[in-house]
């Protein structure tokens, strides 16, 4: 069973799937994620006392309010932790937390992939239709919506097989094209002397 953070982790990097998954290399202590556990309890809690739902829109004054809901797939073999889902008599509207700021007032890449692996899980959980979803951006205060359209759907699903069969046939992938990603990455001292194959 994937989780929907190697959704976004695959975008970022296909490499860390691998390291992760197939060869199990421990994960050194994030002072980051620590301080986004705490930035992301503070979220739910302000949401939690709102009237409304989604910082306030008047459209959601009636919305039903679930925090950190657990989905799960059998059928895909993905599961993962929804940060908050947005209930009302028409929809439901999953919404992912994320701590940095927007890309200039959109969504990036690697969370827009991961929202829809969301939002195809809380389909299949609920029986419904997820038409829209968000992420909010805490540094910049944004709310940048998705729409979600049958062919975003079948990438992500493809995005899904394809992390199910790096791990099942143990294949290595070849690393991001962007440099820049390995700076930060906490598995940066395992993939040394790797080179991406163009």
């Amino acid at each position: 069973m994937i989780t929907v953070s190697d959704v976004k982790q695959y975008l970022y990097c296909p490499r860390i799937i691998y390291f992760d998954h197939v060869l199990h290399v421990p994960k050194p202590f994030d002072q980051k994620l620590e301080t986004g556990k705490e930035k992301h309890d503070s979220i739910t809690a302000k949401e939690k006392r709102r009237k409304g739902a989604l910082f306030y829109d008047p459209e959601l004054d009636q919305a039903e309010k679930m925090f950190r809901v657990a989905l799960e797939s059998k059928n895909l073999g993905l599961r993962g932790i929804l940060d908050y889902l947005v209930k009302t008599k028409q929809e439901f509207i999953p919404v992912d937390y994320k701590f940095g700021f927007s890309h200039n007032g959109c969504i990036h890449l690697n969370h827009k992939y991961q929202l829809v692996a969301y939002a195809i899980l809380v389909e299949e959980n609920f029986k419904t239709i997820v038409r829209r979803g968000f992420i909010h951006y805490s540094r910049d205060r944004v709310n940048a919506q998705i729409d979600l359209s049958d062919e975003i759907r079948r990438r992500t699903l493809k995005m899904i097989r394809e992390i199910g069969q790096i791990i099942e046939e143990e294949i290595e992938p070849v690393s991001t094209k962007n440099p820049g990603r390995c700076i930060d990455c906490e598995y940066s001292r395992y993939c040394a002397g790797h080179q991406s194959v163009d």
